[in-house]
């Protein structure tokens, strides 16, 4: 019997509490005219602004779904919970599994970020992530593996390109801090289904084949 794999997914979008604290470059030495001073800080803001929520020093989390093989996704987001509280009800998951996790890109994104929100808010980790790249257990970063641990493409365009069905095409994660509630639930469920869709697809050749899907660990 395999080993119980948490797979998991955040979503971000820009923290207003943290948009002082973006740097922004000064203008050229060459700039002397006061307007186009101000327009280029402006613009270097603006620039900032657009990919500050993929930055956990300017972002935050508003949403984190989790799932297992035979349970549909569970998403905590911003509508029903704190930042705070949806973080320790992940690292609460994240202990029942001993670690093992299972996402897309999560060692370069998703856990860092859970880490350093948790660092943040002042929310422990019950277990110490293993970032480390190169291997399958117990992080198991799909991306990397399937990528040679090199330059990537995204989830998304690599379930259209081998067939994974992805049920929300038209959405995507530069939309999520503008997206109601239902919606933004709906996404970030499905993302995690297109986790576990990948995984199962990738064993037998990334990892050992999966002859049984393993059993939930949690009584719900």
């Amino acid at each position: 019997m395999k080993k119980n794999i948490l797979f998991f997914d955040i979503e971000t979008e820009v923290n207003p509490e943290a948009v002082n604290f973006i740097q922004v470059p000064n203008a050229p030495s060459n700039y002397k005219d006061q307007e186009k001073i101000a327009a280029y800080v402006a613009e270097k803001q603006a620039e900032s602004l657009k990919t500050a929520a993929l930055d956990p020093d300017y972002g935050r989390i508003i949403a984190i779904a989790t799932g297992w093989f035979d349970l549909e996704p569970e998403v905590m987001d911003k509508y029903d919970h704190s930042e705070k509280e949806i973080l320790e009800h992940f690292w609460t998951y994240y202990k029942e599994c001993g670690g093992n996790s299972c996402g897309y890109n999560i060692i370069g994104f998703d856990l860092p970020y859970i880490m350093r929100r948790s660092f943040d808010l002042g929310v422990k980790a019950p277990i110490i992530p293993s970032l480390a790249k190169y291997r399958t257990e117990p992080t198991i970063d799909l991306m990397g593996i399937l990528f040679n641990w090199g330059q990537a493409k995204g989830l998304k365009w690599v379930c259209k390109r081998y067939g994974i069905n992805n049920p929300l095409p038209d959405l995507d994660g530069s939309q999520v801090a503008n997206m109601d509630p239902e919606t933004l639930r709906k996404y970030a469920g499905n993302d995690v289904s297109l986790v576990v869709e990948l995984y199962k697809r990738m064993c037998g050749v990334y990892m050992p084949a999966l002859n049984s899907y393993q059993p939930a660990f949690f009584n719900r």
